[in-house]
């Protein structure tokens, strides 16, 4: 078994972004040990390379899968769906 921190591999993870007040998901690709980072690509198709210690995250069960984060078009949208 792996540390914690390969153990997330795989997983589904939700990450605060202070900067837009809302969560964004993903899927955890890889781990750096050498820098303890994390690979996540979002829902978005975007990468962030990201320290998860020093974020507000939480895994996501498969049955949040069909829930969408609230992305800034949304706004526009008054039939966004939010958590």
């Amino acid at each position: 078994m792996g540390t914690r921190n390969e153990v997330l591999i795989g997983q589904r993870i939700k990450v605060w972004s202070a900067f837009d007040s809302c969560f964004y998901s993903g899927t955890v690709d890889d781990f750096n040990p050498e820098n303890n980072t994390h690979k996540i690509t979002c829902d978005s198709e975007e990468v962030e390379i990201l320290c998860l210690d020093s974020e507000s995250w939480e895994t996501i069960s498969n049955y949040s899968l069909m829930e969408r984060e609230v992305q800034p078009s949304d706004e526009q949208n008054p039939l966004h769906l939010q958590q």
